[in-house]
């Protein structure tokens, strides 16, 4: 599943607005609006925010070489 779609299923869940995640993360409406359209190209740090709101996160992890 990508995160933009992760982010406005969870979104839609937990029953809040665009608006509301806007107004909770401290991020601009449209980029919310351009991250749940797959347009946008948010920071790592824009990220963190919004999915701070809806209860998620970001896992980062070193890839294995053979």
């Amino acid at each position: 599943m990508d995160i933009c779609k992760a982010i406005k299923d969870r979104r839609t869940l937990l029953g809040i607005s665009q608006q509301d995640l806007s107004d909770f993360s401290g991020v601009g409406i449209s980029t919310i609006k351009d991250l749940e359209r797959g347009v946008g190209n948010p920071s790592l740090r824009t990220l963190i925010k919004i999915l701070d709101v809806v209860g998620l996160e970001i896992i980062l992890q070193i890839r294995k070489t053979v």
